[in-house]
């Protein structure tokens, strides 16, 4: 990697008060920065309970009220009429809301919400594009204390089915149609909704493309009317003070264990969390516009994109779709249009943006008021971070910020904080401040050589990570907190390479690979998922790294019996919709390959690196 040549001077958290937040213990800095980022309604008696543990309490006795913490608490300052939200949709829509007009919105649906029986503790799942309903749907369930769920738009019907049948939500929350999508949202709902074995109460469909969809009475309601019908959003007594260790939301997630399961967040602890890290992370004050391109759906745009940046009173922009090599004009485009200052993005969609044929045209004026990167979800490669730090306008001046979190853990752990880590090797990282880590061989033994690959453990509790998987305590114990027998170690399930300067390089999961759109396609699911198909008989999933799309992922399959050509094009066919009817598109490899033979190891074991080969030379790179 070579030498950096960008010095980013801090405007929030200067490099003194990072270092003095860097020597206080874990304690005694979460104590700190809940004081700091969160207002009390009533104060906690301690900091962290572990009589339980793992399944430690934070701020015992603590109470917050979620409405001040999140956006009441600007409605008594300028910001009030500062935009909070910049939405542009697939389909050039655009809409702007203040935080007034926001707040207005989230307290009508909230109503509307308790109106139609929604009480503390229910389960809400959210099945939308990237919409601005979309997060005023998470505020109003926040503000009434049901938990909300978002699950991806391209998962399956089954899949959602599955999730619904998991979490029992007694609500869901869905669009029409959407642009970007070949299919009905709400079609595609009501089918999911016919292979659950109980009734949902509610389905609040909210109105983005005008298509036609089948509404069933009494059951289903369309958004717009329960936020102007006063019969719905007037009269209703919403209580917004929340028990520090109240649950605020789940995320479904399958990379760490066989089956998809809910990781749970509890409320004080990720709000603050997310405050701490989006400012220290992305550095931003009133006049900053932030961008982050993860889909909503997952944690990154939870925690950066929603909770995190609005708590702090920041401008967000958001995009209904995804970027991708084709349409690398739309991202100039945002960043000089609506004047980006901050963004954060990954590795996989930069690339393509660096890659794509078209960028020369627009680079050279249409970052301009680009001022820093975040980066997260992959490793920042020298051609990328080059392109940055030399080709982007304000050379050398713009910081390529290395991030490195998790759904679990609620946000960042790791990072090259800008303006703090400048000095060499900017994309390496080190733990944020609280952050107690370790490398590990697979017994759990501490591993002190500097560059030998281990296993990432978290030596203490944090009060982002989730606090339970819901309806499977026991598993939650085993896979995060008991992976090491005799440790009390937080397994991470990633590597890492130690350096001798307290720097680590992070090598993600080996059996995980991430898409443009931020995604995880998890290697063993796409393969059981192309095994259950009746014509398959053996089948391995690889990925590569990709010049242009960053990551690819390929499969190489053995059908049963070959009989000519137009059987194996048939074939082909039919696992890419078994694939997609099944799990969805996300889980749909970038190519898929038919082979008589799978390459094996003396042992009998797939020989994947061999398989990667193959497929390098395929691609022609």
């Amino acid at each position: 990697m070579s030498e950096p040549v960008c010095h980013y001077r801090r405007k929030i958290i200067s490099a003194d008060e990072y270092k003095k937040l860097q020597q206080l213990e874990t304690n005694e800095l979460v104590d700190t920065l809940a004081k700091k980022y969160l207002q009390w309604k009533t104060p906690y008696q301690e900091v962290l309970n572990t009589s339980r543990a793992p399944f430690y309490r934070w701020f015992v006795e603590g109470k917050i009220d979620i409405w001040q913490n999140t956006i009441g608490k600007h409605l008594r300052t300028n910001r009030r009429n500062k935009a909070a939200l910049m939405w542009v949709g697939i389909d050039g829509r655009e809409r702007v809301y203040t935080y007034h007009t926001l707040a207005y919105e989230v307290e009508r649906l909230a109503m509307a919400l308790v109106n139609l029986g929604i009480r503390k503790g229910d389960n809400v799942l959210i099945f939308t594009p990237n919409l601005p309903e979309t997060i005023v749907t998470m505020l109003a369930c926040a503000q009434v204390g049901a938990v909300h769920i978002i699950y991806h738009i391209a998962y399956s019907s089954e899949s959602l089915a599955a999730r619904l049948q998991d979490c029992k939500a007694k609500y869901i929350v869905t669009a029409d149609s959407c642009p970007q999508t070949a299919y009905m949202l709400k079609e595609k709902v009501n089918d999911a909704l016919s292979k659950i074995d109980y009734k949902i109460k509610h389905c609040i469909v909210i109105e983005r493309t005008g298509e036609r969809v089948h509404m069933r009475p009494n059951r289903d309601l369309w958004y717009q009317d329960l936020i102007t019908d006063e019969k719905y959003s007037r009269g209703a007594k919403i209580d917004t003070v929340r028990a520090a260790n109240d649950p605020l939301f789940m995320l479904y997630t399958s990379s760490k264990t066989k089956t998809a399961k809910a990781v749970v967040h509890s409320t004080a602890g990720f709000l603050m969390w997310a405050q701490f890290t989006t400012e220290l992370l992305f550095d931003m004050d009133d006049r900053d516009i932030f961008w982050c391109t993860a889909d909503l759906a997952w944690i990154t745009g939870h925690t950066y994109g929603i909770y995190g940046p609005l708590s702090l009173g920041s401008t967000v922009f958001i995009y209904e779709g995804s970027i991708t090599y084709e349409n690398t004009a739309l991202f100039f485009d945002f960043l000089d249009r609506f004047h980006i200052t901050r963004m954060f993005s990954n590795p996989a969609l930069l690339r393509s943006i660096m890659r794509a044929k078209n960028s020369r045209r627009y680079e050279a004026k249409s970052a301009n008021a680009l001022r820093l990167i975040g980066c997260g979800g992959g490793e920042i490669k020298d051609d990328l971070y080059q392109w940055v730090l030399h080709t982007l306008p304000k050379q050398g001046k713009i910081p390529l910020v290395n991030i490195w979190g998790q759904t679990e853990a609620g946000g960042s752990l790791m990072a090259n904080v800008p303006g703090i880590s400048d000095s060499k090797h900017n994309t390496r990282l080190r733990p944020l401040p609280g952050v107690k880590c370790k490398l590990v061989n697979k017994n759990g033994e501490e591993i002190d050589a500097y560059d030998e690959l281990g296993f990432m453990v978290l030596t203490n509790p944090l009060p982002s990570i989730c606090s339970d998987l819901y309806g499977d305590s026991k598993t939650y114990r085993s896979i995060y907190w008991e992976k090491f027998k005799g440790k009390k170690y937080y397994s991470t399930g990633d590597q890492a390479i130690a350096w001798k300067d307290g720097s680590y390089v992070l090598t993600g999961r080996p059996d995980i690979a991430l898409s443009a759109g931020a995604g995880n396609r998890k290697i063993d699911e796409v393969e059981a998922t192309i095994l259950s198909h009746e014509r398959v008989k053996e089948c391995a999933v690889v990925f590569i790294d990709h010049p242009v799309h960053g990551y690819m992922l390929l499969a190489f399959c053995v059908l049963k019996s070959y009989k000519d050509e137009s059987y194996n094009a048939e074939s082909l066919q039919a696992i890419k919709e078994h694939i997609i009817e099944e799990s969805g598109e996300l889980a749909l490899p970038d190519a898929i390959r038919l082979t008589k033979f799978l390459p094996k190891t003396p042992d009998n074991e797939i020989n994947r690196p061999l398989l990667k080969e193959i497929s390098l030379q395929m691609e022609g790179l």
